[in-house]
């Protein structure tokens, strides 16, 4: 530890220095890569659209200039999970492994990154321990990271498939993350998850997955969350979990405000399933009526607005969930109304079907086999008034369900219709409204081209910390940390064994960011 506190001393007090001879005097990194640029081009509209985007760091930093075959500096920005060059050209972090690169001569230092991906490298260096602390601070919240195994310890299988408890060695700080095997992914599935992750990246919302990083092994994908708990809606359904009426509406009135969200930043989910929504454990278990709720929206459906068609649709949902819209092919409607039906069929099932599913072993879709929307039934209970049902909330199936898509009800109206107004009033007044966490906008177009609660005892004696995504800073691979837990505790081979028994349909696209990998470990 004194040795460590010495040399960051000694580079702390280091003032801007030029290390552009350091770097061009020295061969120490191949040729191949220096001329192996992974940097694209941005056409100026793209550029535009990007000055209304939140800017984290702007900065001159030492880079390979491919132009003059030199070293040289040129300024950067970055942007959430997006650096531009002034010159024009751009790269999408997330994309990248990062890897850490010190060149040294006598007693000079150069500190600098190396952000790799299949495209080539891009090399970048500091000319001062300040400039370093903030570039590295922002670059490692969106590139891939590496060393897992080394800095976190995984303590337990949690109920959604390939998701876990794990703990940060560091400082026993306690995470949920999830494991993917990248060979046993379709091309499309592989761009659908990185996209998902793209988005988490920018942004925090309440309803969303809390990011925290990313971090690629090999053959395995760790993304990595704010702890939590939960089951999927359709699984307690499944054990028997009934829902009162105003727990229906508070996870509606939270659907909405997820969604909302999305299309506030030209995005949307497309499948609002019983079996994307999460209930966080904390509430899930029990049914009071004043029991406050607490939902996730999951399953990386998310998209560009202006993508979407019916076969992608078929693909990921039951046909219940297709707007009517969809089915005539000469009629053009907006994205939004996807998930405005899709939150009007999931009231709709809540509301009417789900007991029928309750002690079910069949799977979500053979549970729908006779599950149908019968609006003209809805129409007539509203009509006679019939005092078996909520007036307010058949008005309000009947806005979100209209098959003519021109008549339906908007998000923000049905957040303030009255039936979700006078079930939410329902609720324990100590009960605080969720507060909206500030958000990052999304680079949609570039993103598209460039491919809590404490654990239970049982996690150990050590005293944990369930995380914040505002309170931890994932860290550089540092081997003088020390371990809290022991390294005979981790289930990390155990759990890729299992990621192995899945077959393989790809094979490895990595094999050379690997090697290279291997050659310079973060």
């Amino acid at each position: 530890m004194k040795q460590t506190k010495k040399r960051v001393s000694y580079i702390k007090n280091q003032k801007p220095t030029n290390i552009e001879w350091i770097l061009n005097l020295l061969d120490q990194i191949p040729k191949y890569q220096l001329q192996q640029s992974n940097m694209k081009k941005i056409q100026a509209i793209q550029l535009n659209k990007l000055q209304d985007c939140d800017q984290l760091l702007k900065s001159s930093l030492y880079t390979y200039d491919n132009k003059i075959n030199k070293f040289t500096q040129m300024q950067f920005t970055l942007y959430p999970n997006m650096l531009i060059a002034d010159n024009q050209e751009y790269l999408v972090l997330s994309s990248c492994i990062m890897n850490k690169k010190i060149i040294q001569y006598k007693e000079f230092t150069a500190q600098g990154v190396q952000l790799l991906n299949t495209q080539g490298n891009l090399f970048l260096f500091y000319e001062s321990y300040v400039q370093q602390l903030n570039w590295e601070k922002q670059l490692k919240r969106f590139s891939k990271l590496q060393n897992f195994s080394n800095k976190y310890t995984i303590q337990e299988k949690l109920s959604i498939q390939n998701h876990y408890a794990c703990v940060k060695n560091k400082n026993n700080r306690v995470y949920t993350v999830q494991l993917i095997r990248l060979s046993s992914l379709s091309e499309q599935l592989y761009e659908a998850l990185m996209n998902e992750i793209n988005i988490l990246m920018c942004f925090k919302q309440n309803g969303l997955h809390q990011f925290h990083a990313l971090f690629e092994d090999g053959d395995i994908l760790y993304i990595l969350y704010d702890y939590w708990v939960g089951d999927t809606l359709y699984k307690l359904i499944q054990q028997g979990f009934k829902l009162t009426a105003s727990q229906i509406a508070q996870t509606i009135f939270q659907i909405i405000k997820v969604v909302r969200f999305l299309h506030q930043n030209n995005l949307y989910h497309g499948a609002i399933l019983p079996t994307n929504i999460i209930l966080h454990r904390a509430t899930a278990p029990q049914n009071q009526q004043g029991q406050q709720l607490k939902i996730t929206l999951f399953n990386f459906a998310y998209r560009d607005a202006n993508q979407y068609n019916l076969t992608w649709l078929n693909k990921r949902v039951p046909k219940q969930w297709i707007p009517p819209e969809f089915n005539n092919l000469q009629i053009k409607t907006d994205f939004q109304n996807i998930d405005g039906y899709q939150i009007g069929v999931l009231l709709y099932y809540l509301t009417f079907h789900s007991n029928n599913a309750n002690k079910s072993q069949l799977s979500f879709y053979k549970s729908l086999d006779n599950f149908k929307i019968d609006y003209q039934w809805l129409k007539s209970i509203k009509q006679e008034q019939q005092q078996e049902y909520s007036f307010s909330l058949i008005e309000l199936l009947c806005g979100l369900l209209d098959p003519d898509f021109q008549n339906r009800i908007t998000l923000n109206n049905a957040l303030a219709h009255q039936w979700l107004t006078n079930q939410r009033q329902k609720l324990n007044s100590q009960n605080e409204k969720p507060k909206i966490l500030p958000s990052l906008r999304t680079i949609l177009e570039l993103r598209e081209q460039s491919s809590c609660e404490m654990l239970s005892s049982r996690l150990g004696k050590e005293e944990l910390h369930v995380t914040s995504s505002s309170e931890d800073d994932i860290e550089f691979c540092d081997d003088e940390y020390v371990h809290r837990i022991s390294k005979e505790n981790n289930k990390i081979p155990y759990y890729q064994n299992i990621l192995n028994l899945i077959p393989n349909k790809h094979p490895s696209r990595n094999k050379q960011i690997i090697d290279q990998c291997q050659e310079s470990q973060f």
